[in-house]
């Protein structure tokens, strides 16, 4: 089903169409997935943007904060040596 994005290797849709029951089990395994899509709930916009916000700004004070440790150390050696 293109629309969820599901493709099945070529190897897999060879071995099916060779053995009905490989392809019974193929159909199944496919409903399931269909079946597991439908029970995932998605974020609202707000709850992503807010989610994002807070990636960012994490990755910004991490990178800082490596950023000022770093500059402390190479301070330090260079004093040293």
């Amino acid at each position: 089903n293109r629309r969820l994005g599901v493709r099945l290797p070529p190897s897999v849709l060879k071995t099916a169409r060779e053995s009905p029951l490989m392809k019974q089990k193929i159909i199944k395994l496919y409903e399931d997935i269909v079946k597991e899509m439908k029970k995932v709930t998605w974020p609202t916009r707000p709850e992503l943007k807010a989610s994002t916000t807070v990636v960012i700004i994490s990755s910004l004070v991490f990178a800082v904060l490596c950023y000022v440790i770093d500059q402390g150390v190479n301070y330090l050696v260079s004093f040293l040596y």
